[in-house]
């Protein structure tokens, strides 16, 4: 009889050690797949606003989290925005440092964009300058405006 119980507590140890194995598994499973989802929503390629003479043109390059590539601001009767834009990708928004030139004098500012499926649109919020540059006080409470929005253009 106590080589039975023995036995039996062997195989619950053994099968308990199994599941807590599976669902860790599990679980690194589904953060890697919560991770591809969120870099799936951003694309590289071309996003474009285009309306009444306006046009916000954003070209991306994306590398893990980190993002590049150019951003140019093209308002009808005002001056252009033409820069660069580095930044990190988390979520499903970009925050990044916007390098540009502008009326011949060359700046940088904090910007931000939300990626949903084939668009993208453009965070608003509060600024401060901070170290010679424009910078959100609080990028987690920006304002996405949905008057801008930006649509991936076909590769």
């Amino acid at each position: 009889m106590k080589i039975l119980n023995i036995g039996l507590s062997l195989l619950i140890f053994a099968t308990a050690c199994q599941q807590k194995d599976k669902k860790k598994d599990d679980q690194a499973q589904m953060g890697s797949d919560t991770t591809s989802v969120a870099a799936a929503i951003a694309e590289n390629g071309t996003y474009q606003y285009l309306k009444n003479g306006d046009t916000i043109s954003l070209i991306i390059a994306i590398d893990g989290d980190r993002v590049h590539g150019d951003l140019n601001y093209n308002w009808k009767e005002k001056d252009r925005n033409v820069g660069h834009i580095d930044g990190i990708l988390k979520d499903g928004i970009l925050l990044a440092d916007y390098t540009f030139a502008s009326e011949g004098q060359q700046s940088v500012r904090q910007v931000a964009f939300k990626f949903s499926k084939n668009r993208a649109v453009e965070g608003f919020g509060d600024m401060e300058e901070k170290g010679g540059k424009m910078s959100f006080v609080a990028s987690d409470k920006l304002a996405y405006d949905e008057k801008f929005v930006l649509e991936k253009l076909s590769q």
